[in-house]
């Protein structure tokens, strides 16, 4: 039995490959989307939770005002004043926001002196804990039931009491005595209002979300009926993946799962909280429905896709197939002994092969040629290598010899020494990760200057045009300014916290022109002998750079002005370090 033709294997392979690549593209494609929805998903249900989290502080803080202004209000402090005055006051705050369940004024001593709607007037309320802890300063005290207030109702069933918040705050006569305490029940259908609100403007597009806060201790102030005043129980407590994540699928004990959105409420302002978080959750499969209908669609246009690849690979292959047929007859031929031409065809195929191969030729003298260059480039590499490790071993050797000279003990040298090799490579470092390309000025300064900003303002300015150095003034300026630093923080404007440090710079005729002036440190006075430091940013700037450097210790804070070219010319480092020794 003969072989099947070479448009079959062709056609089989392409078909097959091009099914394979196109099923794998789309179910990458599909996982990539999925996780990105999924995760913005997630995202939103945290953000409803923590927008209603803000929206319950805010508005309680509002109520923690009312408290602080009504405790204020002259009328409420003068103990001369009418009753029914006091009463007007409380009535108009009451009609104001009407959700508060009643206002009152509490004597001293605990008895009710004038409440807004004229009820419970002369009870003995000092057992209450809005008074007691009212007569310190303002309090809010979370949500219970309200039984006092039941018996106002007589129609209300005696099993559903009313539930509110308490707010109290003391008042202060004028004379700065304790003149009483202004409480105010908040009905928690404020609560409910609140979260009504919250849903019709941001969960309007998310139908099934849960909204619930919570107490301090888990339990459900505000949620689904079935969830009232219970804290659910589980191996883990549904929320608390939540509340590590701030949102995250969980299985809840009624045996769903949910996606979880949790944040906790942190007051606002000069009002502490009552440790409520808010929860947001919606059915998972609903919650992810958007993610489902994705992967679907994807999947479809996957199919669909590779359906095609496979019949374009079957076309594919037969023109692929006829010219090579031809060639292996002229094969067939010349293996004879016969002379063949190559054949010729309306799709060029035998030409393109030749085309391909002659473009393979090309292909192969530039891959040599570039390979050629790419070795040159590589002992140039190495050359420069070469110089820049025996100049920088040149320059640790000068600076190990003159901080030695220079330093007390070995732990002085130690930590000197370690100091200016950090400079150094900190330099190189940032150049490294240029490339060593070049290097802005002012991230060379920053990262010399950062440990000493601290969190004072303006401690330390950088101010100046975007200047790119070259690696060979880059190295040079960095443990310039490594000494300029060092040296403020040990005797200059940075040892004292209203110390400050200016850098500016500018460019003019291709020189940078940078000035350091330091303010607000210790008395300034010209050391006795040039230590290390000025002999390296002088012999750094002047000979390395050739620049010029002016260190003035003018009483008032120390000024270093430096210039140098920023292409500046090519002096090796071994000179620098003998002239840095010798000085």
């Amino acid at each position: 039995m003969p072989p099947p033709p070479l448009r079959v294997f062709l056609a089989l392979g392409l078909g097959a490959a091009g099914l394979l690549a196109t099923l794998v593209l789309a179910l990458v494609a599909s996982r990539a989307a999925s996780e990105r929805l999924e995760a913005r998903i997630e995202g939103e249900l945290g953000d409803f939770a923590r927008q209603m989290a803000h929206q319950l502080d805010r508005s309680m803080f509002e109520r923690w005002r009312d408290m602080r202004i009504l405790a204020e209000n002259d009328t409420i402090r003068d103990p001369a004043a009418d009753l029914s005055h006091k009463r007007r006051v409380l009535r108009r705050a009451q009609e104001t926001y009407p959700d508060y369940a009643i206002l009152g004024l509490i004597s001293p001593e605990g008895r009710v002196l004038v409440t807004s709607s004229g009820v419970l007037e002369g009870l003995d309320v000092s057992h209450r804990d809005y008074v007691v802890r009212g007569r310190e300063g303002p309090v809010a005290i979370d949500v219970h039931d309200a039984r006092l207030l039941a018996t106002l109702q007589p129609d209300r069933d005696s099993s559903d009491p009313p539930r509110v918040l308490d707010l109290a705050a003391p008042v202060h006569a004028a004379e700065g005595g304790l003149a009483g305490i202004v409480v105010a029940h908040l009905d928690w259908a404020w609560a409910r209002d609140v979260e009504s609100g919250f849903r019709r403007e941001t969960t309007r597009d998310r139908p099934g979300i849960d909204v619930m806060v919570l107490a301090r201790d888990g339990t459900v102030l505000l949620g689904p009926p079935d969830l009232k005043g219970t804290v659910p129980g589980a191996a883990e407590p549904p929320g608390e993946a939540a509340r590590r994540a701030g949102a995250a699928t969980e299985r809840w004990p009624d045996g769903n799962t949910y996606l979880v959105g949790l944040h906790p409420t942190r007051g606002y302002r000069d009002y502490p909280g009552l440790g409520w978080s808010v929860m947001v959750r919606q059915d998972a499969e609903r919650a992810f429905a958007p993610v489902t209908a994705l992967r679907r669609q994807i999947l479809l246009w996957g199919v669909a896709v590779a359906a095609v690849s496979g019949l374009i690979g079957w076309y594919a292959a037969g023109l692929l197939a006829r010219p090579l047929r031809r060639l292996a007859v002229a094969a067939a031929a010349l293996a004879q002994g016969g002379r063949v031409r190559p054949p010729e065809t309306a799709v060029r195929e035998t030409q393109a092969i030749g085309q391909a191969l002659a473009a393979a030729a090309d292909s192969l003298g530039r891959q040599a040629e570039e390979r050629r260059q790419a070795d040159e480039r590589q002992q140039l590499l190495i050359h420069e290598l070469n110089h820049r490790v025996k100049n920088t071993l040149a320059t640790v050797q000068s600076m190990a010899r003159q901080t030695a000279r220079g330093a007390g003990s070995l732990d002085a040298f130690i930590a000197s020494f370690e100091a200016r090799l950090l400079a150094m490579s900190q330099t190189h470092n940032v150049l490294t990760a240029n490339h060593w390309q070049s290097v802005g000025l002012a991230a060379l300064l920053a990262a010399e200057l950062e440990p000493y900003a601290g969190t004072v303002p303006e401690r330390v300015v950088l101010e100046g045009e975007a200047v790119a150095l070259p690696p060979a003034v880059a190295v040079p300026l960095g443990m310039v300014a490594h000494e300029l630093a060092t040296n403020a923080a040990k005797y200059g404007a940075l040892s004292v916290p209203e110390g400050r440090v200016a850098v500016r710079w500018g460019v003019e005729d291709g020189r940078l022109a940078l000035r350091w002036s330091e303010t607000g440190g210790p008395p300034v006075a010209p050391p006795a002998r040039a230590g290390f430091g000025t002999r390296l940013i002088r012999a750094s700037i002047e000979r390395e750079l050739a620049g010029t450097a002016a260190l003035d210790y003018a009483p008032g804070g120390f000024v270093c002005t430096v210039t140098v070219p920023l292409a500046p010319r090519e002096v090796p480092i071994e000179p620098v370090a003998q002239a840095q020794d010798a000085a």
